[in-house]
């Protein structure tokens, strides 16, 4: 960015920039569907967006929690790092870090709850499409059963727990390592911060969730490249798109 960029300029070149990213990450999650539906089915490629979803939504609903629960003292205690700006800045706070307890790991477990008691008849729709072998990548029952719910009774509640916390801080830690790279490029708050913003969150809360399947294998499933890849699709996706979107129905004043 130029030094003499002025406000005007930026939000011009900003809004450039999210339409580009929005055409092009659209274009990314068509690419991922058909390659998917071509090499394998497209009831693979369904399954695979579930899977990806349920892996990383406690993280997504962890993100967002902090800024519910967020304000007050900030984490940085307003300290300053050695190249003379903020380490964190205002917007992440202590009480942010309450977000995931209070909000993003009470929601998630919920609705997994819900997917186990659910299990049964989920469990024989899966069976009957295994059957009719609609599933080439995902042909196995244990890949259902462990994003669904857990893995087997009773070991599944545990799983679900330390994969729901997992995300859930992993989330945390992305966030603010986010904004501390932020910093050192010295964008303001609510200043874009392309794709970092979208992907930080998700990349640590990611990392953190495959460290169990390194200890404990036959318990924790190791995420496949295609979930690494779907997820690295779609976190940026939904974010650039629909704020896109929102911009050019009116309901954003920015696309970003």
């Amino acid at each position: 960015m130029s030094a003499t960029e002025t406000l005007e300029e930026r939000e011009i070149r900003n809004k450039r920039i999210a339409f580009i990213l929005a055409l092009f990450f659209a274009s990314l999650l068509l690419i991922n569907f058909l390659v998917i539906s071509v090499f394998f089915t497209w009831a693979d490629w369904v399954s695979l967006l579930i899977f990806s979803l349920l892996l990383i939504v406690p993280a997504y609903l962890s993100n967002a929690s902090m800024v519910i629960t967020g304000g007050g003292r900030p984490i940085d205690g307003g300290k300053l790092f050695r190249d003379g700006r903020r380490i964190l800045g205002d917007h992440k706070t202590i009480n942010g870090l309450k977000g995931p307890l209070y909000v993003g790991i009470p929601i998630s477990f919920t609705l997994f709850i819900l997917f186990i008691l659910l299990w049964q008849p989920i469990k024989e729709l899966v069976i009957q499409a295994l059957g009719d072998e609609q599933y080439l990548l995902y042909n196995d029952l244990k890949f259902f059963q462990y994003y669904f719910i857990g893995g087997k009774f009773p070991m599944n509640f545990l799983v679900l727990l330390i994969r729901i916390i997992l995300a859930s801080y992993g989330a945390v830690i992305g966030d603010l390592f986010g904004s501390f790279l932020k910093r050192r490029f010295d964008i303001k708050s609510g200043a874009p911060f392309w794709i970092v913003d979208q992907l930080d969150f998700a990349l640590i809360a990611m990392l953190f969730i495959i460290i169990p399947s390194f200890i404990f294998p036959k318990v924790f499933l190791f995420p496949d490249i295609y979930i690494f890849v779907f997820l690295i699709i779609i976190t940026p996706a939904v974010s650039i798109i629909a704020n896109t979107v929102a911009y050019l129905v009116g309901l954003k004043s920015v696309p970003y």
